[in-house]
C-alpha cells in the first residue's frame, strides 16, 4: 500500500491526519492512533523490562556540546538537526546552540559514565522510548516523518559478549515481528569496504570480529541475510526491512565509547572500553502504525486496537446498562467506550463500522432486564450476553497472546 492509500485510510479510521499549518513531516496522532501507539508501546516497554533492560528517560533538547564529544557535530550532521540558537547577539555561534535530539545513543552513553561499571554488571542495557527530531528533506508519509518516535535500546557489553547480545536483539526482534504477524521481512548485513579500510574506525579484528558474530547470530535464529558494504564508519549494522524498506537495525559503533571516555573493570582489574550496541526493534512507531494499516486494511489486531468494543445508546432510559456494561468490560480489561453522541443509533452503527470497531454493541431498552446487548453484525442486532460476550472476547485475546499487566 502507497504512504498516499495509508495517509488516506489512517484519517478514514480516524487514527492520524496532517494539518498544513503545522507542516510536513508532523503527523498529528488522533485519540485512537494514539491509543493505538500506546498499546504498542506498553507492550514493548513490558517486553524490554522482561529481557533485562533499563528504562532511562533523556531530555528531548540539550546543548550541542553533547554532539561536539561525539564529534558528529559537523555541517553534514548539523544539517538534519532542528538547531536553537539562544544567542540573538551572535547568531552562528555553535557555543550557544541548543539541539532538538536527533537520536539517543550520545545520551545512553552518558548515563553509562555517570558510575563506574566492574565486568559483573556488564552487560548495561538501557531502552528508552524516545522522540527524535530529524530536519528530513525526502519525506514519505508515516515512513520519513520529521517527528517520530523510537522504541531506543543501547547495550554496553564486553568484546567478547558481542555475539550473544546481537544473538538477543535479533530474537526480542524476531518476537516482536512475529507477534505483530508482520511479513515480508529481509535483513542484510553492511560492512566496510575491504578496499578502503583505512576509511573506517576500528581495528580490522574488531570488524571481522562483529561481522562474524552478527552472521552467526543471524544463522543460529534461522533468519536469511545478504552482505553488502555500506557500513558507516563507525561500525557494522544489521538492518531488517519490511518490503524493502528500512524497518530497524542494530548497529555496532566502535568509536562512540572512546569518545566518551567510557570504561569498565575487568576481572585483572584493568579499565577496558565497552563495545556499544545501538538496537532499534521496531523502527519508529510511525512507520510501525503505517505497515500495520497496510498489513490488516485497517482491521487491527483485537489486543491492540484503540477501542475493542463500543456501547451505542438507545435514548436515555438506556445510558444506566451502558455505563454498567462498561465498568464490566473495563473491570475485564477489555477496552470500551460509550458512544452517546445525539445522532440516530443507525449513523452511529455505520459511523462506527466504517472506523472498524470489531465489536459494536447496542444497549436496547428491551434487553435491561435481561443482561443483554445487541451485537451489530452483517447488518442484524443480535442479543448478546454481557458476561458471555466478555468471556469470548478473552478467549480471543488469549489466542492473540494478549498481555493483561501490560495496560
Amino acid at each position: 500500500m502507497r504512504s498516499a492509500e495509508i495517509n488516506k485510510l489512517g484519517a478514514e479510521l480516524e487514527l492520524f491526519t496532517s494539518v498544513d499549518y503545522i507542516g510536513k513531516g508532523f503527523p498529528i496522532m488522533l485519540p485512537r492512533g494514539a491509543r493505538l501507539i500506546k498499546n504498542l508501546r506498553n507492550y514493548i516497554e513490558y517486553l524490554e523490562e522482561r529481557y533485562g533492560y533499563k528504562i532511562v528517560r533523556t531530555p528531548n533538547v540539550s546543548s550541542s556540546s553533547i554532539y561536539k564529544i561525539e564529534d558528529r557535530y559537523d555541517d553534514t550532521l548539523k544539517e538534519e538537526m532542528f538547531i536553537i540558537d539562544t544567542d540573538t547577539e551572535n547568531l552562528g555561534d555553535d557555543e550557544n546552540d541548543f539541539v532538538l535530539r536527533p537520536k539517543v545513543e550520545p545520551f545512553h552513553c552518558a548515563v553509562f559514565g555517570i558510575k563506574k561499571h566492574s565486568y559483573r554488571e556488564l552487560p548495561v542495557k538501557l531502552c528508552e522510548t524516545s522522540t527524535v527530531y530529524r530536519n528530513e528533506k525526502d519525506l514519505k508519509g508515516l515512513n520519513v516523518v520529521r517527528q517520530f518516535t523510537m522504541s531506543d535500546a543501547s547495550v554496553f557489553c564486553e568484546p567478547e559478549n558481542v555475539e550473544q547480545e546481537i544473538y538477543n536483539g535479533l530474537k526480542f526482534q524476531k518476537a516482536l515481528i512475529e507477534k505483530m504477524q508482520l511479513d515480508n521481512i529481509t535483513y542484510e548485513i553492511c560492512t566496510w569496504n575491504e578496499a578502503k579500510k583505512e576509511d573506517y574506525i576500528g581495528t580490522i579484528a574488531e570488524w571481522d570480529h562483529v561481522t562474524t558474530a552478527m552472521k552467526k547470530a543471524l544463522e543460529d535464529l534461522g533468519l536469511e541475510y545478504t552482505v553488502n558494504n555500506k557500513a558507516k564508519i563507525f561500525g557494522p549494522i544489521i538492518r531488517a526491512k519490511q518490503d524493502g524498506v528500512n524497518f530497524s537495525k542494530i548497529q555496532v559503533d566502535f568509536e562512540i565509547t572512546h569518545r566518551f571516555n567510557l570504561a569498565y573493570t575487568n576481572i585483572d582489574n584493568e579499565e577496558k572500553t565497552p563495545i556499544y550496541i545501538h538496537n532499534t526493534l521496531i523502527g519508529s512507531y510511525e512507520n510501525l502504525l503505517g505497515i500495520l494499516i497496510s498489513k490488516y486494511n485497517g482491521n487491527i489486531p483485537l489486543w491492540i486496537e484503540p477501542h475493542q468494543v463500543v456501547i451505542i445508546t438507545d435514548g436515555p432510559n438506556t445510558k444506566k446498562f451502558a455505563e454498567q456494561s462498561r465498568r464490566e468490560f473495563v473491570a475485564n480489561s477489555i477496552r470500551v467506550e460509550v458512544d452517546d453522541v445525539n445522532i440516530s443509533v443507525q449513523k452511529r452503527i455505520d459511523h462506527n463500522n466504517e472506523i472498524k470497531i470489531p465489536y459494536v454493541l447496542v444497549a436496547k431498552k428491551d434487553g435491561l432486564n435481561r443482561d443483554q446487548l445487541y451485537l451489530c453484525s452483517e447488518g442484524k442486532q443480535i442479543p448478546v450476553d454481557v458476561k458471555e460476550l466478555i468471556n469470548k472476547i478473552n478467549d480471543r485475546l488469549a489466542a492473540e497472546g494478549y498481555v493483561r499487566d501490560t495496560e
